[in-house]
């Protein structure tokens, strides 16, 4: 049976997973692992399930236009001429008369590649459409994103590690980081297996017990979520006060260390941050927060590994701030088995040429969880435009963002909508154009990991089902139809990109790398800053000072905030005492596959409850219950579980929503219960320690 180099091209942290596809009879029956990638890279199940999603029996073939009214889910098929002109119609006529600002870019990076990642795509055609009103940060790590350049500069994007470093750590503290069930790149878990069976301990700081606390860990530390500040405010007075730290070490190589040294030590006339401070905070005992910081300062190296899940919460900034800290204050910076405290994610991989975006004209923007407030409120509400038509690429965005129902009057109160999507999600519902994709079966492309020093690469190995077309095709046409197209293809079809990618990449042996599937640079053991680590005089850092900015006066003028990493609770409200967290499902990547039903099969959906705190409110184990906070309200058997903090719910994101007259949800959608407040200094997204109450609903009595 033939197979090819394939990777998913899914925007789940492994986005670029070596695999093979076999083909029979001109569909793809099986993924498996590619082994010229060797031992370590491999993929996970999202990708073996990959299939499912090419071959569903209701996956989107022909063209659709809106007949009904929106979100009913009304539609008639069309032909391309007729949808790409309605299209191109509509979009041309919001443009003249009320300017392209008025076209909401919806781009997001469902499909990615050099190619055909549909963030790149979307920001491309509207730079040549004559500009949109642009989103700016992200549901992933909006909060990281913001922060780290204040504390790393331009440095900032060469501060993570490679996967393979994680053999010489003699500690592995996974905060907020569940490896096994949320892909933060191909390598990591076997890494991280391969890291334990020589000797490292693994540490996970998490409000659950994850697969990863389950199967991979040494010692768990249930903490509450949205508390991680707090506990690493804590972890710092345990190392300063004990003479633990490496304060010198940390003050030769940062901007105000000595100043969040004395606010932990409460010499500033502040309350000291000690671990009796934290524990009621926290939920984690005083003496198990000295506990773990004696441990971190012994282990030589340790790493850091921050979840991206630490900084979705109420001032997710401070934790990515404090994470950097720790590892300047116990001597890790920039050392092979230690880390910088970003991400891992956070180095570029090898040359390779991508699709460039024009600059095109000076375009208002806004932070992306706003959007259906700057939707329906407008200039006369502050925003910088008038929204009146939405063009959605690469996201369920009606779903995944924040605040369901706001999102729905969104799309409601527009003149005109329009998506590319493979199903017809609750977005395309809303939507008035909805045109078929090509899945990554469907289309040639070069994969750029999230994390790890390679390429992939993937032919196109079955012809697009139905009518169903390449985003860049479908731009193509609608580009020339609106005056630009060749000014977007630049004369190339998607093999002409592919190999101008290739010529200006790194890749030597481009047939070898064809066959195989994968390019592998020669350095994989790189360290993220470790030149200014050792000497920081010689290899400052892309900061004003040229070192870490552990205070940093800039966040300080732009928010407001403290300069120094802070403690900032968030508000309380005794309505809602319980804090729900709202993880990835290791079934599907975010909503995608929410719809199939092999994928619902493999695990029941249904909203975490620690015992005690259901025996509090009289509710059963499988009873159905509601989930509730001023936002909304949910709907959902409840499984009991005391894999978790008390205090704590938990409802895996990513679940189609099904909202009934009421406004109730009834299908466990978590974003019915989030809000578009975002974290006060980068209007990030909140979606973990979000404030909710759960109680039993009336049973139904027998009919005498």
């Amino acid at each position: 049976m033939p197979s090819y180099p394939f990777f998913c091209g899914k925007d789940c942290g492994g986005d670029a997973c070596p695999l093979l596809a076999e083909v029979s009879g001109g569909q793809v029956t099986r993924i498996r692992h590619n082994p010229a990638a060797g031992p370590h890279l491999k993929g996970c199940r999202r990708g073996f399930d990959m299939p499912l999603w090419q071959n569903a029996p209701d996956r989107l073939l022909t063209p659709l236009i809106r007949v009904g009214p929106r979100g009913s889910g009304q539609f008639r098929e069309a032909s391309w001429d007729e949808a790409l002109g309605l299209a191109a119609e509509r979009l041309g006529e919001v443009r003249a008369k009320y300017g392209p600002q008025a076209v909401l870019n919806q781009g997001s990076a469902g499909d990615t590649g050099a190619l055909h990642c549909t963030y790149t795509l979307l920001n491309r055609f509207l730079a040549l459409f004559g500009g949109c009103t642009r989103l700016t940060g992200s549901y992933s790590a909006g909060a990281a994103g913001f922060i780290l350049p204040y504390l790393l500069g331009s440095s900032a994007r060469e501060a993570g590690f490679d996967p393979a470093t994680m053999r010489h750590a003699a500690m592995i503290i996974l905060w907020g980081a569940n490896l096994l069930e949320t892909r933060m790149g191909a390598e990591v878990p076997h890494r991280l297996a391969e890291a334990r069976r020589r000797g490292a301990q693994v540490v996970v700081i998490d409000p659950r017990r994850s697969a990863t606390a389950q199967r991979a860990a040494d010692w768990w530390i249930a903490i509450r979520p949205g508390t991680d500040a707090a506990m690493m405010l804590a972890v710092l007075h345990v190392l300063l006060s004990e003479g633990l730290a490496r304060r010198e070490f940390a003050l030769r190589r940062s901007v105000g260390f000595d100043l969040l040294e004395r606010c932990v030590l409460g010499l500033d006339g502040g309350q000291a941050r000690s671990p009796e401070w934290a524990a009621p905070i926290c939920g984690v005992s005083a003496e198990e927060i000295a506990r773990f910081a004696r441990a971190y300062a012994s282990a030589d190296p340790a790493m850091l590994f921050p979840g991206y899940s630490i900084q979705r919460v109420h001032a997710g900034e401070e934790p990515m701030r404090l994470a950097v800290a720790l590892q300047l204050a116990t001597g890790n910076f920039g050392k092979t088995g230690g880390s910088t405290g970003a991400p891992n994610s956070y180095l570029p991989g090898p040359r390779v040429g991508r699709l460039p975006v024009p600059p095109g004209p000076e375009q208002p923007s806004l932070p992306l969880l706003r959007w259906p407030d700057a939707v329906l409120e407008g200039r006369a509400g502050g925003y910088p435009a008038d929204i009146r038509a939405i063009y959605c690429l690469g996201s369920n965005f009606i779903n995944q963002g924040a605040d369901i129902r706001k999102n729905i009057a969104a799309f409601q109160k527009v003149d005109f909508a329009i998506c590319h999507d493979s199903f017809l999600t609750p977005t395309a519902r809303c939507c008035d154009v909805v045109l078929p994709s090509a899945t990554a079966f469907e289309k040639e492309d070069i994969g750029l990991p999230w994390a790890g020093n390679y390429l992939l690469y993937r032919p196109r190995i079955v012809a697009p089902r139905g009518q169903a077309r390449t985003d860049y095709e479908i731009l193509c046409e609608l580009a020339d139809r609106l005056g630009f197209g060749e000014a977007f293809s630049e004369g190339l079809d998607e093999a002409g990109w592919v190999q101008r990618f290739l010529d200006e990449s790194e890749v030597a042996d481009q047939a070898g790398f064809r066959a195989s599937g994968i390019y592998q640079a020669p350095e994989q053991e790189r360290t993220g800053l470790a030149d200014f680590a050792r000497d920081p005089l010689a290899h400052p850092l892309g900061t004003p000072s040229g070192l870490v900015e552990i205070a940093s006066s800039r966040f300080a003028a732009d928010t407001g905030l403290p300069a120094i990493p802070s403690w900032q609770p968030a508000p309380e409200d005794p309505r809602y005492p319980l804090r729900l967290v709202t993880p990835k499902s290791p079934h599907r990547i975010h909503s995608q596959g929410s719809n199939l039903p092999e994928i619902q099969k493999k695990a029941a959906h249904a909203i975490e409850m620690h015992p005690a705190d259901a025996a509090r409110r009289g509710i059963q184990d499988g009873a159905e219950v509601r989930m509730f906070n001023e936002t909304g309200e949910i709907r959902l058997r409840v499984r009991l579980s005391a894999g978790m903090a008390e205090g704590v719910v938990c409802l895996p994101e990513g679940v189609w929503l099904v909202m009934d007259e009421q406004g109730i949800e009834r299908a466990g959608s978590a974003n019915a219960l989030t809000a578009t407040t975002g974290t006060p200094a980068s209007q990030s997204p909140i979606m973990h320690g979000v404030a909710v109450e759960v109680s039993p609903l009336p049973q139904r009595q027998a009919c005498p």
